[in-house]
């Protein structure tokens, strides 16, 4: 397979399951897109090569960037990817995982305002972390304006809002599984959930 036939069934691949991922139906998407449904299956398929305009309104529409569309990056939303790549490290599979779910919430998030949410959810558990670390001595107190035993609890309160308004954005419930390689996110469920039951449950 040529360089430029391998790009073009990439970008077909990926036009296909992210059409699919949203629970939308061909004739919508082409719509939406502003094509015929019989041009948007020749895409799909990899049978037509489209042009850069129509890349750049997919990954607008999908909200996704131009180089996941074209198989050139892993990320959806142009994160880094792989933060740990050492299998052997117990942070393997929390930075696999979160990779997973950022990509799977900006995929979700349709609205305006919803990848913000999703941004602002992960900044601030990140920062109860960090506050977390400063109380554990680790961090110098000294690196936050607001003192950290209250901003624990002010981030913990922010979490649970930005948590309700991405819920509420848009329901995307399915049944089933659809497919999709869920390892890294059972393994995460599976060590919290062990953590969960072996510190918190009492028999």
């Amino acid at each position: 397979m040529t360089k430029d036939k391998e790009k073009l069934s990439k970008f077909s691949t990926v036009l296909s399951q992210l059409r699919k991922e949203r629970g939308i139906s061909q004739k919508k998407a082409a719509t939406d897109l502003g094509i015929s449904q019989a041009l948007l299956s020749h895409y799909e398929k990899g049978i037509r090569e489209c042009g850069l305009d129509f890349v750049i309104k997919c990954s607008e529409y999908y909200h996704v960037t131009t180089d996941y569309l074209l198989g050139v990056s892993e990320s959806r939303n142009g994160a880094a990817v792989g933060l740990v790549d050492d299998d052997s490290l117990p942070l393997a599979t929390l930075s696999r995982a979160t990779k997973q779910l950022l990509d799977m919430a900006f995929t979700v998030s349709s609205g305006s305002n919803a990848q913000q949410f999703v941004c602002d959810y992960y900044m601030l558990a990140l920062y109860r972390g960090a506050l977390t670390l400063a109380k554990a001595g680790a961090l110098p107190k000294e690196l936050f304006k607001i003192d950290y035993t209250v901003a624990r609890e002010l981030a913990s309160a922010a979490i649970a809002v930005e948590d309700a308004k991405f819920a509420l954005i848009e329901d995307r419930s399915r049944t089933g599984l659809d497919g999709t390689d869920y390892t890294s996110i059972v393994e995460l469920i599976n060590q919290a959930e062990e953590f969960i039951l072996g510190n918190y449950i009492i028999d």
